[in-house]
């Protein structure tokens, strides 16, 4: 008996003296080191998104980019680059219908010629014109006008194809839009430029104001006249000049 009464304090010394042994499962809880126990696989976080997203950007041609310079231009210079366009273009026309040639002999090249030997002449009336004016009284808010397109078939926006006897094609890179446009008497116009013109060369025109490329404001650097044949009905031009 005293025996198994010391043998039983032994072991209750014994079990006093070991450190006790706690199991954990799952992640660790406080501290730095959050690591799971060996053979346990730690979960990977999604590594944060790093991507930064680009807000879209229109691309836009040259030519968008020139229509909104137009846009942007001195409204008076405008407005004198197009009236003029329009007297010169109209004028035109009537000088090639006065010459009283047979249309039928009026080839697109025989055509281009007379438009681009007479331009200047016709330029020349234009700014006598002009000069009588009051540049104040002359509509602002010039804009390119689709409806020649629909109407008359003019190109909306064209570079210059030929030179006005005299002159130079514009030495940059342009874009000439249409401003004005018709097949019969130019409201603008004094009454004996009408008188002149009879559709027998010329059956429409178009008229244009000419822009440099890549310019932030739209300042005219030549003025275009283009018609339509009445003979192969194609057009010729434009013909260009300073403004």
């Amino acid at each position: 008996m005293s025996r198994l009464l010391a043998a039983m304090g032994l072991a209750i010394v014994g079990y006093a003296m070991v450190p006790g042994c706690v199991i954990r499962v799952g992640p660790g809880t406080g501290g730095d080191d959050d690591s799971a126990p060996d053979g346990v696989p730690v979960p990977e976080e999604p590594a944060p998104d790093q991507s930064v997203e680009e807000p879209d950007q229109e691309t836009k041609t040259p030519e968008e980019l020139a229509e909104e310079a137009f846009m942007r231009g001195d409204p008076q210079e405008l407005a004198l680059a197009s009236t003029k366009a329009t007297f010169t273009t109209y004028a035109l026309a009537g000088m090639i219908e006065s010459l009283g040639l047979d249309p039928a002999t009026l080839d697109e090249a025989a055509l281009g010629e007379l438009m681009t030997q007479y331009m200047p002449a016709a330029a020349e009336e234009a700014d006598r014109w002009l000069s009588t004016l009051d540049p104040s009284t002359l509509p602002l808010g010039i804009t390119p006008r689709y409806e020649c397109t629909d109407e008359f078939g003019c190109a909306y926006s064209t570079p210059c194809k030929y030179a006005a006897w005299g002159t130079t094609l514009p030495s940059v890179k342009h874009r000439c839009f249409v401003t004005d446009c018709g097949d019969a008497r130019c409201s603008t116009c004094p009454a004996w430029v009408g008188e002149l013109l009879s559709h027998l060369a010329i059956r429409s025109w178009c008229a244009y104001v000419c822009l440099e490329l890549g310019v932030l404001d739209g300042k005219p650097i030549a003025v275009g006249a283009r018609g339509l044949s009445s003979l192969f009905g194609g057009f010729v031009g434009p013909i260009c000049m300073a403004p």
